[in-house]
């Protein structure tokens, strides 16, 4: 079980890229309440990583207009970036009143994301816009938001549960690779350690690992964010027997240790700039190492483990 403090760099943030500024947005609320316009117009910028213009757009600048209508809002977009027009009606009754600027926000960026994403998937369209696009730069400053991150690293508290039931407590470092805004590869160091009670004495146990999966993850609405990677975890484990009395003896039993590992995660807002993630992850340990304790239950480093996971995401 992994709970895990994490810091995510983002990839190709617009403001860390040579000669990139951010990309310029605009966003025009009317018949909303004023409270909720401002207040949506603020997240929504954090959320795309732009600059929120005030003045008239120019042609470097998505156009972004909502019109409240009761409980719902109409939303379109005009996006000289790819040339494209989009519109939306979102139903805000989803949400609670105190969310509702929110879920208005996480809409906008939706909907500008969708279009932004085809400087990634087409960047060159055999059929040119009839509109004139925005200059280079735009399009790129846009593009290069797309990118959820690069690279993440996290310090971890681990809890690894045993196939005998019996729980170690340890921490480490994790680093994931996003390979794109979907895929990532996943790369970390534990160490773990327990001292079990048994009927005799105690067993320390200790076990350092080491692991590498791929995995890949997808959007559930607009603020749900499900991954799952799948990988391989080997390590080192040694146990050493501690007897309570001359009347038992110890022992050491100790080797390497090695199997596949799948980890399910989900977490919430994560485009915000801090989120939670929870999870479930399993293994098997296919080489392992079983301590033997007469009079008592043993002590496996074999067979299934398992654990849950909850993570604190810090976006910089």
């Amino acid at each position: 079980m992994l709970v895990l403090i994490g810091l995510e760099i983002p990839a190709a943030r617009t403001h860390g890229a040579p000669g990139l500024e951010r990309p310029r947005l605009s966003i025009s609320i009317v018949g909303c309440d004023p409270a909720l316009t401002g207040e949506a117009q603020r997240i929504a910028a954090i959320e795309l990583r732009a600059t929120l213009v005030d003045t008239a757009p120019d042609a470097t600048v998505t156009q972004v207009t909502a019109a409240c209508r009761g409980t719902d809002a109409a939303l379109a977009v005009v996006d000289p970036t790819t040339g494209k027009s989009l519109q939306r009606t979102v139903a805000l009754a989803e949400a609670a009143p105190t969310g509702r600027a929110r879920l208005l926000a996480l809409a906008v960026a939706e909907l500008v994301v969708a279009s932004w994403s085809e400087l990634q998937s087409n960047p060159r369209p055999r059929a040119p816009s009839a509109t004139p696009l925005a200059p280079l730069a735009a399009r790129e400053s846009a593009r290069a938001t797309l990118v959820n991150r690069s690279l993440e690293l996290a310090a971890a508290f681990d809890v690894h549960v045993l196939s005998s039931g019996d729980w170690l407590f340890g921490g480490g470092g994790r680093a994931a690779i996003w390979l794109s805004p979907l895929l990532f590869a996943r790369f970390d160091a534990l160490a773990d350690y327990g001292e079990l009670a048994r009927g005799t004495g105690r067993v320390a146990v200790i076990m350092p690992s080491l692991s590498a999966a791929v995995g890949a993850s997808r959007w559930l609405g607009t603020w749900l964010r499900p991954a799952v990677s799948l990988g391989l975890r080997g390590g080192y484990v040694r146990m050493n027997g501690i007897a309570d009395g001359t009347a038992a003896t110890s022992a050491r039993f100790q080797g390497a240790w090695l199997g596949p590992e799948a980890l399910l995660q989900v977490s919430a807002w994560p485009r915000a700039r801090v989120y939670p993630t929870l999870g479930l992850a399993i293994g098997a340990h296919l080489l392992g190492v079983r301590g033997i304790v007469n009079n008592g239950r043993d002590v496996e480093a074999v067979g299934i483990w398992g654990g849950l996971s909850a993570t604190l995401a810090v976006v910089r």
